[in-house]
């Protein structure tokens, strides 16, 4: 298979990193959120600078849009693009291997804490 017929590279380039997969995911499960809003609901432990750096590439990307309601004070809002929806597939596939994962790891480690007893 050529490298060029090979796109886990691009999509893992686009969608993955510590923040981008958690910002689509935030996004595709709520209608629109405010900066802070979407900071909150990422637990808070996302920098603003990192958040606005991460939104603005995914904005770039063509997976979500930045909606600027021209107030004062200032109001902006994120919401996930149709483009940006098609991601909900595999993000849905990951988050299930992951919660999967993170169970065989703890019942490893549960097993493990038996034995050595």
């Amino acid at each position: 298979m050529k490298e060029a017929d090979i796109g886990i590279d691009v999509t893992l380039e686009v969608v993955c990193g510590k923040w981008k997969g958690l910002i689509l995911w935030k996004l595709i499960h709520a209608k629109q959120l405010r900066f802070n809003e979407l900071r909150r609901s990422l637990d808070g432990n996302i920098s603003s600078r990192i958040l606005a750096r991460e939104l603005k590439k995914l904005i770039n990307d063509g997976l979500v849009e930045r909606i600027d309601y021209e107030t004062v004070p200032p109001r902006v809002e994120y919401r996930i693009t149709p483009y940006g929806k098609t991601t909900a597939a595999f993000l849905e596939t990951m988050n299930n291997w992951g919660i999967h994962h993170k169970s065989r790891i703890n019942t490893r480690e549960n097993l493990k804490e038996v034995v050595d007893e």
